[in-house]
């Protein structure tokens, strides 16, 4: 899921604001750290049930609401204030799965649509069950998010400094216009960022481009230290998916705003195998090429993509975009994604199997041109290993498998398995032992 990134507060609290998160962490804010418009302290918890519950109720979804509909941010339950809203002091608050699952059942029930956030209990050490709960709300596209409890019709917060407040018609129809906008401008970039690899793809392969934009653009510095560490980190390595090596790059340079890596010896040379380019707010486009590595006699004026292969090919690049985005770049929301293959030649383009014949055809048409599949997916379930991974990369390739007839990918499933008996032989044991460690089902069934 998405989760909240923000360099300042994980410098005050050092450290990351998940569930690693240690009860000497929290309690030292006290008595430096002051609030903020992305830092909120509570001395008790909200109380959401009997005399006062319509009040705690509407703090709590207000309070988390209004974050999110600014710019994200952490509030934390067990901390005093003093009259200039900074941390005083320590007071306990229950930190028990009950008392977390309260918050969250609170909130999912009466602020919509649901923003990205999570309670987090700190334990204290010394004091079993009592501690710390750190709530942190990221910022997502999908603001405005109103608060909206049964029969009274739809409230708005808003984070302003230190202050909630709640949005006027006007600028309720100005959030949903910002988000309409959002939407088209980002859908906007995915398209400009796969056409500017385009032109340095050598026309005569037929490759898999991978486009990933963020729904919140991150930052980072492009300077020398940061691109030593991008050519060191292609140096001398394949990059891959399911465990299987994929592409690998040999010249890494530097273009406007973005790291690039190819299979070229130079620059100003096409690429023949693999491209990437990575731009410094979180977007990046992936290419591969994915034809049929099998020969045969047959005389033949289409050119063939190995299903295997374009499943790997879009595989690794998720795996890729999503570090890169996410880690690197730090950026937030979802993420807007397209598959797209390529070929600069003006030929028909065949897909095909050679698990068991040939260069055997999948499904029963032909692509003309180039083709592409769009989808969404959370940053976290593309940068690390697992079916959530699987199932991004079956969207994706669902949508191409369709365009040549067949109804549905075979090698992943919806839910973010992986069918091996559509692999070629010789990857089972790799892709069974990536599958045991990132927690994916091998599947045996069989689709017409």
């Amino acid at each position: 899921m998405p989760t909240l990134r923000s360099r300042r507060l994980e410098n005050l609290f050092g450290g990351p604001i998940d569930r690693t998160l240690t009860f000497e962490q929290v309690k030292g804010l006290i008595p430096n750290a002051g609030e903020g418009p992305d830092l909120d302290f509570k001395r008790d918890t909200y109380v959401t049930s009997g005399n006062g519950g319509h009040k705690g109720t509407k703090d709590l979804c207000g309070d988390i609401g209004g974050m999110a509909n600014a710019s994200g941010g952490v509030i934390v339950l067990g901390i005093d204030e003093d009259d200039q809203a900074r941390a005083s002091g320590y007071s306990p608050v229950d930190t028990t799965d009950e008392e977390c699952r309260r918050l969250r059942q609170t909130v999912y029930g009466n602020l919509f649509p649901m923003p990205a956030f999570d309670v987090v209990p700190v334990e204290d050490p010394k004091n079993p069950g009592m501690g710390f709960l750190v709530i942190w709300v990221a910022r997502t596209a999908g603001a405005p998010h109103a608060f909206a409890p049964q029969g009274t019709g739809l409230h708005y917060p808003r984070r302003i400094g230190t202050e909630k407040d709640w949005l006027s018609e006007a600028e309720v129809a100005e959030a949903y216009r910002a988000r309409f906008a959002g939407l088209a401008d980002r859908l906007a970039r995915v398209t400009e960022v796969e056409g500017e690899l385009l032109p340095r793809l050598a026309p005569s392969k037929i490759f898999v481009l991978v486009t990933l934009v963020p729904d919140l653009p991150g930052a980072m510095t492009i300077d020398t230290a940061a691109f030593d560490t991008f050519r060191r980190g292609n140096a001398n390595r394949q990059f891959g998916a399911f465990g299987i090596p994929m592409a690998g790059f040999t010249h890494s340079t530097v273009r406007r705003r973005r790291l690039v890596a190819t299979s070229s010896q130079t620059s100003n040379e096409v690429s023949t195998g693999s491209a990437c380019e990575l731009h410094e707010d979180g977007c990046g486009v992936f290419a591969t090429t994915i034809e049929s590595p099998i020969a045969d006699n047959i005389e033949r004026q289409e050119g063939l993509v190995d299903n295997n292969w374009l499943v790997l090919g879009i595989a690794t690049a998720l795996r890729r975009l999503g570090q890169h985005a996410r880690d690197t770049a730090a950026a937030g929301g979802l993420a807007n994604i397209r598959a797209t293959i390529w070929t600069g030649e003006d030929r028909p383009i065949a897909l095909v199997s050679n698990v068991g014949w040939r260069n055997e055809q999948v499904g029963h048409g032909l692509v003309h041109g180039a083709t592409s599949s769009d989808t969404v997916a959370d940053l976290d379930d593309l940068a690390t290993d697992g079916p959530g991974g699987v199932a991004a990369t079956y969207r994706l390739v669902n949508g191409l498998f369709q365009e040549f007839g067949k109804p549905e990918a075979t090698l992943v499933s919806r839910e973010g398995g992986i069918r091996i008996r559509y692999w070629h032989s010789s990857a089972h044991a790799d892709i069974r032992r990536w599958a045991e460690g990132a927690g994916v089902d091998i599947l045996t069934d069989t689709l017409s």
